[in-house]
């Protein structure tokens, strides 16, 4: 799994975009990049670019990372940020995959919506609500 994380300060977003075969350690490592960013901007929302990135995970498996996930912002105080994950629908067990996540991460208190547009994620992501 390879990653970048950019600020793009004009917009106060922290872009991470992930490709290759996933592997849990590598986002840890990654999650923990955008979370130092974030806090170091004082409240950059986060676009997460997973189109490229393979993965084949349980319905288990994703309730186990959304816990996971909110542990780490929990350590950096970044519950609230808005984050958009941007994935490629490729099959079903993708989607409730990626659906269960959003879910459990949304009734953890973490303001998360999955997409599969670009554009409609962006959108989301600079709104004034």
């Amino acid at each position: 799994m390879e990653y970048i994380v950019q600020y793009r300060e004009d917009q106060n977003i922290v872009a991470a975009t992930a490709k290759g075969e996933w592997d849990p350690r590598v986002d840890n490592d990654m999650v923990r990049e955008v979370m130092e960013i974030v806090d170091a901007s004082g409240g950059a929302k986060v676009l997460l670019d997973i189109r490229e990135l393979r993965f084949d995970i349980s319905i288990v498996r994703a309730l186990e990372r959304a816990l996971e996930v909110r542990e780490y912002r929990q350590e950096f105080k970044t519950v609230s940020r808005k984050t958009a994950i941007v994935y490629s629908s490729v099959n079903e067990k993708v989607d409730e995959s990626v659906i269960f996540f959003e879910t459990v991460s949304r009734n953890r208190g973490l303001p998360f919506l999955t997409f599969t547009d670009m554009d409609k994620a962006m959108a989301w992501l600079l709104e004034d609500k």
